[in-house]
């Protein structure tokens, strides 16, 4: 399962560098950046800012609630108790999840109740989308764009769509870049690649845990926004990532930095202190 998350695009740290949308000299060694940064950010918060589709263990606690202590839910799928039953949606009281991350569920004990079976060990199984982003409702935006001229098989690299440079159903261009985590139907993509002169995007198949699937001419394809301070903060550490090693400082030594994590060494403290209020609060469920 492919999870190269990156929370900021090239095109936006071109601009930050004041480098033009042609000049491509950098790109790779700029994207490679981009991921690092992305990745670092992720460990040192202790949490993940995209959307992953999966499914959990979690013990059992007690008849009616469970929390998610070392995890963020952003959308609930199905729940499964310890005797393989599935529980009634109508039974589920979800703790949090306004525009946020979802912490845990409560049951209503008149419609349903946690049990296990021979062990409470990881006995509770959660499926759904996983991760942490402030406004979840509207983090997917329409690209204002389709699957076109062609339908994708499972096993196709390129997405044809209309085109790659116009304006988003935001009203922001371009509408695809390099960086970008993108759904169609329910398959999730990363774009690796993005040309304008055959209206096409380089994608990585089947990312976050979905899988490559078929999808026809027409289908509408939209855009995974992360949370705006993490893609700004993303930007800011790429570029340290990046001057540290123009001038020869960057190593591969890792240091402790929030919570325990680790993170190369001499990141600026700001940026360690911008993460201190995303970083994920918890302990063993």
């Amino acid at each position: 399962m492919s999870t190269l998350n990156t929370y900021a695009t090239l095109d936006a740290l071109r601009a930050r560098f004041a480098v033009a949308s042609t000049d491509t000299a950098d790109d790779v060694r700029f994207l490679a950046k981009l991921r690092a940064a992305s990745a670092q950010i992720e460990r040192a918060a202790g949490r993940i800012f995209a959307p992953i589709v999966a499914t959990r263990a979690f013990d059992w606690r007690n008849d009616h609630t469970l929390l998610f202590r070392t995890e963020d839910l952003l959308s609930l799928t199905a729940l499964i108790n310890g005797d393989g039953s599935t529980i009634d949606p109508a039974a589920i009281i979800l703790l949090g999840g306004v525009g946020g991350a979802i912490y845990g569920v409560e049951l209503n004990l008149t419609k349903a109740f946690f049990v296990y079976l021979l062990t409470k060990t990881r006995a509770l199984s959660v499926s759904g989308v996983w991760g942490w982003h402030d406004d979840y409702a509207d983090a997917w935006k329409p690209s204002g764009d389709v699957v076109s001229v062609f339908s994708m098989t499972a096993a196709d690299t390129t997405v044809t769509v209309n085109s790659v440079t116009s304006a988003d159903g935001w009203g922001l261009a371009p509408r695809f870049q390099v960086g970008q985590l993108i759904s169609i139907d329910s398959e999730y993509m990363q774009v690796t690649a993005v040309s304008s002169g055959t209206s096409t995007l380089g994608v990585i198949r089947g990312t976050n845990g979905t899988f490559a699937a078929v999808h026809i001419i027409g289908t509408p394809i939209t855009v995974y926004v992360p949370p705006i301070d993490v893609s700004e903060i993303a930007l800011r550490w790429a570029a340290w990532l990046i001057k540290q090693e123009d001038a020869g400082e960057y190593g591969q030594t890792l240091e402790p930095g929030i919570g325990g994590a680790h993170v190369p060494p001499g990141v600026p403290p700001d940026l360690l202190a911008a993460l201190d209020g995303l970083r994920k609060v918890g302990g063993a469920v």
